[in-house]
């Protein structure tokens, strides 16, 4: 489906910040994702967030801009270049314990002045408990569609259903030490993130209700759909994102 690519990082297997979605398919409704966000700089696309209420957008720590300022917000759009609604980026909260070598608590959050929520704009709920490897996730971005120079940034939203992949299976493919209590895996099988998806959501549909379950941080450097990728676990922070909310 699609692939994110990431931030360039030595790690096991040439690893790097999620920037896309390869093999994935177009959103034809803002509906369909109204918690997705571009965030832009002089009106370029550069990693993805989500809306976790009116004022707050849930990203990475790898995608933080500053100043703040310097980055727009857009929402409630398919296609980045024509926003539903944009703010500017207000403050950028980087969690204090983000490693930028290991990829590790890869968690940030913007402030913005309150957007106007409705069907095209929503927020996700975020996710306080984990969930079983093998649930369905969404993976949604603008990142590139495929990987090496010639991928590029789509201009439709696009999107793909992803298996999660259990802790013991992720440490089998990127080894013991890199895989952390703060990850959570998915893909591995036709379909990853990578360059532009980077802080976009892995979200888990919960009985009905959307769950933000993590946040696109990192994976192969080509955006290989055969091993899995990560993305910032939630649950893992649940109270430091609840204490900034």
């Amino acid at each position: 489906l699609f692939i994110l690519c990431f931030l360039a990082v030595l790690l096991a297997h040439a690893a790097q910040s999620a920037d896309r979605i390869v093999s994935g398919e177009d959103v034809t409704s803002t509906t369909f994702a109204p918690w997705q966000v571009s965030l832009q700089k002089s009106g370029s696309h550069f990693c993805g967030g989500s809306v976790i209420s009116a004022t707050r957008i849930m990203c990475a720590a790898h995608c933080v801009q500053t100043p703040a300022s310097s980055t727009t917000v857009v929402v409630g759009t398919t296609d980045y270049r024509y926003p539903g609604q944009s703010r500017t980026a207000l403050s950028w909260l980087r969690h204090p314990s983000y490693n930028s070598r290991t990829i590790d608590y890869d968690y940030s959050m913007i402030t913005v002045s309150a957007l106007t929520l409705n069907s095209d704009v929503a927020a996700i709920e975020v996710a306080s408990q984990e969930y079983a490897a093998g649930t369905q996730a969404l993976i949604t971005g603008w990142g590139k569609t495929s990987g090496g120079i010639l991928g590029q940034i789509p201009n439709t939203l696009q999107f793909a259903y992803t298996p999660l992949v259990s802790v013991a299976d992720c440490r089998a493919q990127w080894g013991y030490t890199q895989i952390t209590d703060r990850m959570q895996c998915a893909g591995g099988q036709g379909n990853s993130g990578c360059n532009g998806d980077s802080g976009g959501p892995l979200a888990v549909n919960d009985n009905g209700t959307w769950k933000l379950v993590g946040n696109t941080s990192w994976g192969s450097s080509g955006c290989t759909t055969s091993i899995p990728s990560a993305w910032s676990k939630n649950s893992a922070v649940y109270s430091w994102i609840q204490s900034n909310m």
